[in-house]
């Protein structure tokens, strides 16, 4: 059976949309796949998919994008039932709290009950090659995960 894998992000400057949209050109021939910007998520229904991934910007020093802010407050109220997951995003290491939008979903996700198969990612600005194989390994290692 392919596993179906829900790819959700927030992106104000085009960067968390356009890594969203490089996950899904990994995963597409292997996988079920969906983009949805996270601001049209309904958190109650993510237990549906085999995995998702969550790519979101970091908001000025720290704080979750406001579109993000519905998704995060009802992911307190949601049980994922071992749902895989993982997290990333870009950010830029010139604000205090490089990348904390990342480790606030990634504690909520887990807080909710969701399966971490992956160690968060977080890039600096613009993603370089490096950056890529490191989402590409993400990807592998949630498409793997939904296979056991």
């Amino acid at each position: 059976m392919t596993p179906s894998i829900q790819i959700i992000f927030a992106s104000q400057s085009g960067r968390n949309r356009a890594i969203a949209g490089h996950l899904q050109a990994q995963l597409a021939s292997k996988a079920q796949t969906v983009i949805t910007e996270i601001s049209q998520v309904n958190a109650f229904d993510l237990a549906a998919n085999d995995a998702i991934i969550v790519v979101s910007y970091t908001f000025h020093d720290g704080e979750l994008p406001d579109e993000a802010q519905d998704f995060f407050a009802d992911l307190k109220e949601v049980d994922l039932a071992r749902t895989k997951f993982a997290v990333l995003g870009s950010s830029s290491k010139k604000h205090i709290h490089f990348g904390r939008a990342v480790d606030y979903l990634t504690i909520q996700l887990n807080s909710s009950n969701g399966e971490q198969v992956a160690d968060s990612v977080k890039i600096d600005q613009d993603p370089n090659d490096a950056d890529l194989a490191r989402v590409d390994a993400l990807a592998a290692q949630v498409f793997n995960s939904t296979l056991a």
